[in-house]
């Protein structure tokens, strides 16, 4: 799930720099255990989690970026055709 959605990003957007690409892949990580998990993480225990490498703030922005750049589209269908 993480990778597929940051595959669906890179196509969405496949000039993108990559200087972020923690930032990508933090949050991607999170959203997908909250989509995947039912006893997921708060942010704010997110920003504990990750050991003070981001603040609070910065969490909600790049969860709240890497939803609008998925288009609100968190949920992946896909098929056996589609794993690689």
């Amino acid at each position: 799930t993480i990778l597929r959605g940051l595959e669906l990003l890179k196509a969405q957007f496949p000039t993108a720099p990559d200087s972020s690409g923690h930032h990508l892949f933090i949050s991607a990580f999170m959203l997908s255990s909250k989509v995947i998990c039912n006893d997921m993480y708060s942010n704010k225990l997110w920003s504990i989690v990750m050991q003070g490498m981001f603040q609070l703030w910065e969490i909600n922005q790049m969860e709240r970026e890497m939803c609008q750049y998925l288009e609100w589209e968190l949920n992946v269908e896909h098929g056996p055709d589609d794993i690689k």
